[in-house]
């Protein structure tokens, strides 16, 4: 069963870091837009629920790794919903 945890958090960090990352190219700001129109919590809820996966999976270096690359994953997307939600405010 760990390691079904682990394989469901590499799957929810790459689907919250890819299109994030993948929307600073030409290629993949469609991606991009179709995520954050279906919510712009959606990369969020994403990168939790995997970090919530590492931390039940298999112990060693590749918890600590997935721990590493969800907690990047959650990080950036504050981010990105911190400067959606604020960042855009007419003074």
């Amino acid at each position: 069963m760990k390691k079904t945890y682990s394989i469901l958090s590499a799957a929810f960090s790459v689907m919250a870091i890819f299109p994030i990352l993948a929307g600073l190219t030409k290629w993949g700001f469609p991606l991009y837009v179709a995520v954050l129109e279906v919510s712009l919590f959606l990369p969020f809820t994403l990168a939790l629920a995997g970090l919530v996966f590492a931390l039940m999976g298999l112990k060693g270096k590749l918890k600590i790794s997935l721990v590493v690359l969800n907690a990047a994953g959650l990080s950036l997307s504050l981010l990105l919903v911190f400067v959606a939600l604020f960042g855009f405010q007419q003074p």
